[in-house]
């Protein structure tokens, strides 16, 4: 479709609104699924600002017949990286959450660019391969995180003599720990609300590597059973 000289048509503007919404939204949609920060709204709204952006920088460029017309989409590139940096979180167990969805709003932002410029092809590819990995490769996630000999656990004890036994179980089976952290006294509350525990326990963050023998599943069924063991959670 030719460009008249005045700027897009009417049409061309309403197509590339519509898609980058359509497009942002179902994004969104998948991390809103999860109880992500970000989701269906967030997105939808990147995708379409980035969107208007570039048809502003585009009109801007045909109304005065000068300037470059990329400079407000390079912009939008390094700019929405604030929103992306809201969404990633270090929980009470030193992991880093929401890498996903801060990389998701920046595509979103660069699929709203692409659409903006007329570039449908290579938006519409982009925005089914990023769909693809955010939702299709999470089971292929779990997957491997199951088959991985490194397991992390967080395991109340009631005693420092329940505690022992848990090492002795992990010599006794091959199993090596390469790290731990371990806390007397109270300990997080909110996690173990729902069992019957003294005032005072053991609570350890322990990572382990595991003989071959050994599934994720096995290995906290066989620890939960081990005498003064409260509560055995895998962690990541």
């Amino acid at each position: 479709m030719a460009i008249p000289t005045h700027g897009l048509p009417d049409i061309e503007i309403i197509l590339r609104v519509i898609l980058s919404l359509i497009i942002g939204g179902v994004i969104g949609l998948e991390r809103g699924s999860k109880s992500q920060p970000a989701g269906i709204r967030t997105h939808s709204i990147v995708c379409l600002a980035s969107c208007l952006i570039m048809m502003t920088n585009e009109f801007v460029s045909y109304k005065f017949g000068t300037g470059d017309p990329t400079r407000l989409g390079a912009q939008v590139i390094s700019g929405v990286g604030f929103l992306g940096a809201g969404t990633i979180l270090i929980t009470d167990k030193k992991k880093v959450t929401g890498l996903t969805t801060a990389a998701g709003i920046w595509a979103s932002a660069g699929i709203g660019l692409a659409i903006g410029v007329g570039f449908y092809k290579g938006a519409l590819l982009v925005a089914l391969s990023v769909w693809s990995v955010i939702s299709m490769f999470q089971p292929l996630k779990k997957y491997l995180q199951s088959r991985s000999k490194i397991i992390e656990l967080y395991i109340v004890v009631k005693s420092t003599e329940a505690y022992n036994r848990v090492l002795v179980y992990c010599a006794e089976n091959g199993i090596r720990i390469t790290d731990s952290k371990t806390a007397f006294g109270n300990v997080n509350s909110e996690r173990i609300e729902y069992f019957d525990v003294p005032e005072k326990k053991i609570a350890s963050f322990i990572t382990l590597e595991l003989s071959g023998r050994f599934e994720h599943l096995r290995l906290m069924e066989e620890i939960a059973d081990i005498a003064g063991v409260i509560y055995v959670e895998e962690i990541g």
